[in-house]
């Protein structure tokens, strides 16, 4: 990918994010991985690789059950101004659709990371959009802002979201567990307590989000079939009505 001169400073995402980026002539590289320094790829080629990737593992016999497509869901689409292959952000949205596409008719499951709206009707399950500390309630990085499920009441019965089992707002979203099984911390109760009421609510609409007191620290969610989801984040309490 190229930018589109030689002489500003990268504006390519991610390497503006992690700030460890140059340009070579129009082409913006970074060093953030082990692989070294690596540029963009235009977004046009990812099908091509995918496909031949995965056919090389079927080749051998190997047939994985889905795919999730790292950062696909949050980072900006590119913009190519090589003019030997000139691709807008559209054009980069729909080749990234075109990777979500094959996956899920190829593969099963698809996946990505904090899926935005536009990936909705492509993917299965993304990763958690929080960002509150699930102990205090607050978030660490913008404490001068108080969360509301705006994304959840839009869109939690469209796709499976999911959730540290250890954070109270993975129950008032009725999100999935997201539990690494090779970690020897998890509380299995847990588990087993938001995968059942994420059972019970994933095809079921969210429709209202409230705050219960002055101070913020109570709140609680309602869905279609009238279950109720209460957090008290000073207690960490969270109470399910009716019961599981």
């Amino acid at each position: 990918m190229h930018e589109e001169d030689n002489i500003s400073p990268p504006a390519a995402f991610p390497g503006t994010r992690f700030k460890h980026d140059w340009k070579d002539g129009y082409i913006p590289l970074m060093d953030n991985w082990d692989g070294g320094a690596q540029g963009y790829l235009n977004n046009r080629f990812m099908l091509g690789w995918m496909m031949q990737n995965y056919r090389a593992l079927f080749a051998h016999g190997i047939h994985p059950q889905g795919s999730y497509q790292d950062v696909f869901g949050y980072i900006p689409p590119d913009q190519d101004f090589n003019p030997e292959r000139p691709t807008t952000r559209t054009d980069s949205m729909n080749y990234r659709a075109s990777v979500f596409r094959w996956a899920k008719n190829n593969l099963g499951i698809v996946g990505t990371e904090a899926g935005s709206d536009w990936v909705i009707p492509y993917v299965d399950y993304t990763t958690s959009r929080q960002n509150r500390n699930a102990n205090s309630g607050v978030d660490p990085d913008h404490e001068d802002a108080v969360q509301v499920p705006l994304y959840e009441l839009v869109y939690h019965d469209a796709v499976i979201t999911g959730y540290n089992p250890d954070d109270p707002r993975g129950f008032l979203h009725a999100s999935a567990p997201t539990w690494y099984t090779r970690r020897g911390d998890a509380n299995i109760e847990q588990v087993k307590r938001m995968a059942a009421l994420n059972g019970r609510l994933a095809l079921v609409e969210m429709t209202n989000h409230e705050f219960l007191d002055r101070d913020r620290q109570k709140e609680r969610t309602t869905f279609a079939d009238g279950t109720t989801v209460t957090v008290d984040w000073a207690a960490k309490k969270v109470e399910i009505k009716p019961d599981l």
